[in-house]
């Protein structure tokens, strides 16, 4: 990482712990903590769900495109979660990779299942053709599919922490241990 911004960006799935546990490694690091979601509804002056009705997947993942490209150029340190599917997109996995540390909190279908269970409502890709948010069986199936989907970008994080069963307090300081490893290596 020879960036002279040198953000940490949180990848992962949906559900993986990133809104949580970025705040945490923000707070421990003396880093402001930013949310791409929120950033983007804040641009957009609407809620993500609004965005993905009003514009489509396509035009989500262009202002998702274009919240990244301003916090990348940001001077100053910042922890940043992105979108589940933001680094799935060649030109934003290198742009990250380019300007900052790119950490995979990894938890298995089945875990991300349970946890977003009562949320699928809130969330657009966890919705039938007709928007109804999906349950059991028909959710896990299709988180179990965008995982599949996702996986080899999210193998290209310069971290992998695994989020199933440690606390966010745990895994923040799991985080935080993981950078401070990898500066040592640089």
């Amino acid at each position: 990482m020879d960036s002279p911004n040198p953000q940490i960006y949180l990848t992962g799935f949906m559900g993986s712990g990133k809104s949580t546990v970025g705040p945490l490694v923000g707070a421990r690091l003396g880093r402001r903590f930013l949310d791409l979601d929120d950033l983007i509804a804040e641009r957009a002056g609407r809620a993500i769900p609004a965005i993905f009705e009003a514009e489509g997947e396509a035009g989500f993942r262009r202002r998702e495109a274009d919240a990244l490209r301003a916090v990348s150029r940001e001077d100053g340190r910042a922890v940043v979660a992105t979108g589940g599917g933001t680094l799935v997109h060649e030109e934003n996995l290198e742009r990250a990779r380019a300007s900052g540390t790119v950490v995979y909190l990894h938890a298995p279908a089945a875990v991300l299942a349970e946890r977003l269970r009562d949320t699928a409502a809130e969330r657009p890709l966890l919705q039938s053709e007709g928007g109804r948010p999906l349950a059991g069986a028909a959710l896990a199936r299709r988180i179990e599919t965008l995982l599949a989907e996702r996986r080899p970008f999210y193998q290209h994080a310069h971290v992998t922490i695994d989020t199933a069963e440690a606390p966010p307090e745990a895994t923040a300081e799991a985080v935080i241990d993981a950078l401070r490893e990898r500066r040592n290596e640089e």
